[in-house]
């Protein structure tokens, strides 16, 4: 399997197992919610297309080229692995404008930022605090680490999606661009922020505008409505009540899942989720 460059809360990269054999070699593969496209980058299609509502990852996505990793791997230095270089090139992040110079900052951001989260505040700016030291329990002397530039990986996305037929969209998931001409051999796979764990957990939030109860709704009523046009649809969620309820007319396959990202190492539990197939 191929790892993706990016850490991305929701990776579905320990779920490929699960996924590839029920995704196969479609004619076309849709992906509205693209996330690190670990999926994408793991399967065969004659044709892609990949969205995500995050424009920060629009940006990185479609200006990974040659030129794109060599000036990357500069950012990676001893002398910006600090937290106080990394709080002056995130401030140079929320600032910037030009869409590839933020696509590099972001790659930074997101292999220096505490736990690989991505996260926003209200006013769109990135808000993560610097990862790369910790404080030893037993000596209380701070340990940094030093952040992985993902070369390899970005060199094979770059070789996988140049010499292949792909779109990259940055809209909503609901934006019928994404399934214009949908038909018998196309596969859309959806990977929404998922429905609450318990009933006091909170929903998810993506995007700095979140992912409402009546979004899940409408993400299901849209799966059918793809699933009439002859296209071969799965979804991720947690498996509770409300998403079986959700997609009840679909064939559901629980599966069990470690978590990747985790305030602590100790809460990397297993979570139940589900796979549901139309």
């Amino acid at each position: 399997m191929n790892k993706p460059f990016l850490k991305w809360a929701g990776n579905k990269f320990r779920v490929l197992p699960h996924l590839i054999p029920h995704i196969g070699d479609p004619k076309r593969y849709i992906e509205p919610f693209g996330g690190s496209l670990s999926v994408a980058l793991n399967i065969s299609a004659d044709e892609y297309i990949l969205n995500d509502i995050n424009k920060d990852l629009y940006c990185l996505y479609t200006n990974v080229d040659k030129e794109f990793v060599g000036e990357c791997r500069e950012l990676f230095t001893d002398e910006n692995n600090t937290r106080e270089r990394y709080l002056e090139l995130r401030k140079e992040f929320n600032s910037e404008q030009d869409c590839r110079k933020r696509a590099k900052l972001f790659l930074y951001l997101n292999k220096h930022a505490f736990n690989g989260l991505s996260r926003y505040n209200s006013k769109g700016e990135y808000n993560v605090p610097y990862g790369k030291e910790n404080k030893d329990s037993k000596t209380g002397r701070i340990v940094k680490t030093k952040a992985h530039f993902p070369e390899q990986e970005l060199n094979y996305f770059r070789d996988v999606f140049s010499n292949r037929k792909v779109e990259f969209f940055n809209t909503s998931f609901s934006d019928e661009a994404l399934y214009k001409n949908v038909s018998s051999g196309d596969v859309v796979y959806f990977d929404p922020p998922y429905v609450p764990a318990s009933d006091t957990a909170n929903f998810a939030s993506y995007a700095k505008e979140g992912f409402t109860y009546d979004q899940q709704v409408e993400l299901a009523q849209l799966a059918e409505s793809l699933a009439n046009r002859g296209a071969k649809v799965i979804v991720s969620n947690h498996d509770t009540d409300v998403s079986r309820e959700l997609y009840k007319n679909a064939q559901i396959y629980p599966i069990e899942v470690r978590r990747s990202i985790s305030a602590k190492g100790s809460s990397r539990k297993k979570a139940n989720e589900l796979i549901a197939v139309y």
